[in-house]
């Protein structure tokens, strides 16, 4: 009688290690950081970040051709909310980005349609027209929502929801006459610009980080 021995193989998912986008060589921990289109991105050697900033599509296209992930997205693309790499349930990588999911329901969603997820509109303001705020940079925004081709970048939880039932509440205003700012805003009598929302809006554009963030 003969023993069958049967053996498991067990797959071990190999993830592939981020590169820079300028050379397509490994990144080199704690290197300079660029923020652009709500994604992160770390060099391989000092220069390549000036390089980068000053024309960041044309590098990314490179670094997609040659089939080399570059970017970590800031936001889980599925609930649009910040997480940090460290933090994500799962991860998947599509044309040259790595994107982190709350859930691996979310990851499932994003498998079944990709494009849509990982679309990003040409514009994008980072201001939140909830609470009329200016976003500093993609880090420091808690969600986004798109609407009529831009992507708005929110200050806060609770102000994405409200935005998505009525974005032209949010988004009207009266034009760009100064607008009385009473009460505890200063003098009664102080005339300040209304802040508006298209005053934001503008192509996606690459900014350096001061400090760099763990992690990504």
């Amino acid at each position: 009688m003969l023993n069958i021995i049967a053996l498991t193989a067990v797959a071990v998912v190999q993830v592939q290690a981020l590169k820079c986008p300028v050379t397509g060589s490994p990144v080199v921990e704690g290197s300079k950081v660029v923020e652009y289109a709500g994604s992160t991105y770390t060099f391989c050697c000092p220069g390549c970040d000036s390089q980068f900033v000053s024309s960041p599509e044309k590098f990314l296209t490179a670094q997609r051709k040659a089939g080399n992930i570059t970017g970590t997205f800031l936001f889980d693309p599925v609930s649009r909310k910040r997480v940090e790499l460290k933090d994500a349930k799962a991860t998947t990588d599509y044309k040259g980005v790595r994107y982190p999911f709350e859930s691996e329901a979310d990851q499932a969603a994003f498998a079944k349609s990709p494009e849509k997820y990982a679309s990003v509109p040409k514009k994008e303001a980072l201001f939140c027209p909830v609470s009329k705020e200016v976003v500093s940079t993609y880090s420091k925004a808690s969600d986004y929502a798109d609407h009529d081709g831009v992507r708005f970048y929110f200050c806060c939880p609770g102000c994405m929801e409200p935005f998505l039932k009525d974005p032209e509440k949010y988004l009207a205003g009266p034009g760009k006459d100064p607008h009385a700012i009473k009460g505890k805003f200063g003098n009664p009598d102080a005339k300040l610009k209304l802040v508006l929302a298209k005053d934001y809006i503008r192509e996606p554009k690459a900014l350096p980080q001061e400090s760099k963030e763990g992690g990504q």
